[in-house]
Formats: structure tokens, C-alpha cells, sequence
């Protein structure tokens, strides 16, 4: 479940650290700067565990934003749009996806 979880945050992050926009790693284990998933209001501070809290990070600003409710500052204004619009966005399951492909591939061939 971990893994599926790591795929849709990375998947909704764009591969990037939502903090300071360092790509990072397909993979929690590769590349030299190693991901992390960050709940974005802490759960010790009410944050749920859920898709519209979940943000992509790069490690070092993971452990400097700590256990900051970002509703206390107006530093990280960016990362609430986003995950607005990620909350916004419906999911697709796995067999849905590969019955739209098909599809989109006759509408988009040459």
C-alpha cells in the first residue's frame, strides 16, 4: 500500500519536491537526493492522511519544515493551491486507464 501511495504522490507532484522544486527519484531508494512523502498540516496538528494532505518532498526540506503547521506562516501559499487542485482532480483506477488507452491512442495517431 506504501508503494501504491509513494506512486500517487509522486504521480501528483510532477516528480518534484513540492517545498523547493527539486526533481527526485522515481524510486524512494535511488538518486542522491532521496523523497519523502510529507503530510503537509502535520498529523499532530489535525492533519488528515489523505491525498489532499499528502506533498512530495525532498528530504532536507522535509526535516527543516518538521512538524510547522503551515497554516501559522504564509510560506508555503504555493503548496496549498496545488493540493487544492489535487483534492479537485478524480482518480482513474487501474482497469478504467486501460480501457480509455486503446482510445486514446486511435485519437491521437498520425
Amino acid at each position: 500500500m506504501a508503494d501504491v501511495i509513494y506512486k500517487r504522490c509522486y504521480f501528483d507532484w510532477g516528480g518534484r519536491c513540492a517545498y523547493c522544486d527539486v526533481g527526485l527519484p522515481r524510486i524512494k531508494t535511488g538518486g542522491k537526493v532521496k523523497a519523502s512523502i510529507d503530510h503537509f498540516i502535520p498529523l499532530s496538528k489535525g492533519g488528515q492522511n489523505s491525498r489532499s494532505n499528502r506533498v512530495l518532498s525532498c528530504y532536507p526540506c522535509n526535516l527543516a519544515k518538521g512538524d510547522t503547521d503551515p497554516r501559522e506562516t504564509n510560506q508555503w501559499s504555493h503548496v496549498e493551491q496545488r493540493l487544492a487542485e489535487i483534492a479537485a482532480t478524480p482518480l482513474i483506477s487501474h482497469a478504467k486507464l486501460k480501457q480509455l488507452i486503446p482510445e486514446l491512442v486511435k485519437q491521437t495517431a498520425l
